[in-house]
């Protein structure tokens, strides 16, 4: 998978940052729960999902420019809304070259914490 390396260092940083329980498509790792959409049966999985220390779950999505699709847009406003829910928090991961990209897509949606990886 091309993003494995930044959900790596995702997992890392989020590590330092007291997070547990990590779901992540990595070996080693549990795989997180795939959401389907029923209007085209299009399926979704968060990069990585995380508990915190007081016990919620937060969601985390390798940001790219290189993959903008409509698509995208409303897998982050499923993990935003996912993360609410479970009174959490969304979080985009910027690897190095993308860090303006996360933050437009976190403005314009207004519902994310963009984090430099």
């Amino acid at each position: 998978m091309k993003k494995d390396k930044h959900i790596e260092k995702s997992i890392q940083w989020a590590k330092k940052k007291g997070f547990s329980k990590f779901r992540a498509d990595l070996d080693g790792f549990d795989d997180p729960i795939n959401f389907t959409r029923s209007s085209d049966q299009a399926e979704f999985a968060p990069d990585l999902t995380a508990v915190s220390r007081n016990n919620r779950k937060h969601y985390f999505h390798v940001t790219l420019k290189k993959e903008e699709t409509e698509d995208t847009l409303s897998q982050i406003k499923l993990y935003h809304k996912l993360a609410k829910a479970k009174d959490g928090k969304l979080y985009l991961m910027a690897p190095m070259g993308n860090l303006r990209y996360a933050r437009d897509i976190s403005k314009k949606l207004e519902m994310a914490e963009v984090i430099r990886i």
